[in-house]
């Protein structure tokens, strides 16, 4: 149903590998795992803080400002710019990346199966699919322009500049468009709903956000907002942080791939040029390798004295190998900063002291928690 460009759902092959390190390059230029990242993240990470404190410690949906928050880190690398919270335009760009992950099982069922496409429901849904192709062609066609144009610096334009260099045309072959796609998408939504649901289990968990909080006073101090350069000292809060993931497993299926050549895997043979899917829920809940999986329990990720992180080769949230998450490190960054900042300053609380917050998991390419809403309260 997609042209195959961009990153994600891309072929392995010397194309794919050729805009691959493109990305790679121009995301290290703007400081992927530096110093800099950081400073971008905090930027958002403060602008949130105020939005939240505009709450007044009353119950809100943190959706928005959640989601409003990490999609500007990753606009400020792709467009050289950050959004308005009140732009029209951004509202628009964030519902289509929303519509995608929601109405992407029905393009797997597709893709596995094609003779369902004859069906009516799901020869409308592919009718659904190439509006929404269209609405995203045109709403990035016109953000991509304003930032060819700009003279600052953006991915867009340093991409350009490279497929010239390498001689390539990326508008003849919509590579430049789903790229952003692929970086915007995984970039605003993923982080996004993972921050909710750290939310959600913090609220529905007050002995383990005590303990994290605790932990943050005593490493941090009450002056300043976390940094990356405290991590190493917050076992407890990393903990956390692995345990949330492997207990919400965002993406439950990884994205479709082609496998490249013929293999055998626990004595079954997988031939090349076959559809394949990762099943990273089943590593995050397999009992063989954790006990009670069903069970959110931070100590799993500790040694036995809770000063140090374990098993963190264990969870794959981010999935494996040459096809894992492009934006990785940029995602781990955030997750940290932005929940750090968080219960550092804000204990997380139920609409109502004497209830939890119950949700139920939305399924599309990644699980995400219907509406709900918190009260993010300031601590003392």
């Amino acid at each position: 149903m997609w042209k195959l460009s961009g990153i994600a759902e891309h072929p392995y092959n010397d194309h794919f590998k050729l805009h691959h390190r493109i990305c790679l390059n121009i995301l290290k230029h703007f400081g992927f795992g530096q110093g800099v990242m950081e400073a971008r993240i905090k930027a958002e990470v403060e602008d949130l803080l105020g939005r939240v404190d505009d709450k007044k410690d009353e119950a809100f949906d943190p959706s928005f400002e959640i989601t409003a928050a990490v999609s500007n880190v990753i606009s400020s690398i792709i467009f050289g710019r950050s959004w308005s919270k009140d732009d029209p335009n951004f509202h628009e760009g964030l519902d289509i990346i929303h519509s995608f992950l929601s109405d992407d099982t029905n393009s797997i069922m597709i893709d596995f199966f094609p003779v369902v496409r004859y069906l009516p429901y799901y020869n409308q849904c592919i009718k659904n699919y190439k509006n929404l192709r269209k609405r995203w062609d045109s709403y990035i066609g016109n953000v991509i322009d304003d930032a060819l144009k700009s003279d600052v610096e953006n991915f867009c334009n340093l991409y350009l500049k490279e497929a010239n260099i390498s001689k390539i045309d990326i508008m003849e072959e919509d590579q430049l468009k789903n790229t952003i796609r692929d970086l915007f998408l995984a970039g605003t939504e993923t982080t996004a709903t993972t921050l909710l649901w750290f939310i959600i289990i913090m609220a529905n968990n007050q002995g383990v956000q005590k303990r994290v909080q605790n932990e943050l006073d005593r490493v941090v101090g009450s002056n300043r907002l976390p940094c990356l350069e405290d991590k190493p000292n917050l076992p407890i809060t990393e903990a956390f942080i692995l345990e949330a993931m492997r207990f919400k497993t965002l993406v439950p299926m990884a994205l479709v791939h082609l496998t490249t050549k013929e293999t055998i895997i626990d004595g079954v043979l997988i031939p090349s040029g076959v559809m394949v899917m990762p099943n990273i829920y089943s590593a995050h809940m397999n009992s063989e390798d954790w006990v009670d999986p069903e069970i959110f329990k931070i100590e799993r990720f500790l040694n036995d004295d809770q000063t140090q992180v374990v098993n963190r080769d264990l969870i794959i949230p981010f999935s494996l190998g040459k096809r894992a998450c492009l934006g990785e490190i940029l995602a781990k960054q955030e997750i940290f900063l932005f929940t750090t900042s968080i219960l550092h300053k804000y204990s997380i609380l139920p609409k109502k002291c004497d209830e939890k917050i119950v949700v139920e998991e939305i399924i599309g390419i990644t699980v995400s928690p219907s509406p709900f809403e918190a009260r993010l309260v300031k601590r003392n």
